[in-house]
């Protein structure tokens, strides 16, 4: 770990993945999930995720089997951070239309945005498993850097003072820290 061209591979692959820009839908930027220092799956996220911005749409007649009506009410929930009605809502999609990976999505950035980071990460999954799209790798690979984060922070704290794992650890968090990605 003590390799310098090694560390600064590592630093180049974070900055690289945090400096990634992602535009949703309607050219709307993507807030990192870096910007938060939470630890693990502990704590809510700031962080805005895409989320389309519209109204419940004049096309989605009131049918609560009909998809477009039910992405309408996941939207809208979720943008009025009705969690758990969004995530049910997302989860309904992903039965009635199995094959799309948008649901998937937009549960990875509902995850995301709690701390679910782990829960997060299996729903891009999920959505890279059905289209491979560059916006659902890159937020993975955001909750993952994030997840590398808090896995070496938890590391640090319960190596022994004495291990050598202990002190580098400290050094690369450290690098981290300086290059501003803490």
């Amino acid at each position: 770990m003590g390799d310098p061209t090694r560390i600064l591979w590592i630093i180049l692959c974070s900055i690289t993945l945090h400096g990634c820009a992602h535009l949703g839908p309607g050219g709307r930027a993507i807030d990192h999930l870096l910007d938060s220092p939470d630890s693990l799956d502990s704590a809510p996220e700031t962080a805005s995720l895409e989320s389309p911005k519209s109204p419940l749409p004049s096309s989605a007649p009131a049918d609560p089997a009909n998809p477009a009506f039910i992405e309408a009410r996941a939207r809208q929930a979720y943008e009025t951070g009705r969690w758990d009605v969004a995530e049910g809502y997302y989860l309904q999609l992903t039965l009635v239309k199995p094959g799309d990976a948008e649901p998937w999505f937009q549960l990875g950035n509902l995850y995301a945005e709690q701390g679910r980071l782990h829960s997060a990460e299996r729903a891009y999954r999920e959505s890279l498993r059905r289209r491979d799209d560059a916006r659902f790798l890159h937020n993975l690979g955001l909750v993952q850097v994030k997840l590398g984060i808090g896995a070496l922070r938890e590391s640090q704290k319960r190596l022994p003072p004495d291990d050598p794992a202990r002190q580098e650890t400290r050094e690369f968090l450290q690098t981290l820290l300086e290059t501003g990605l803490l």
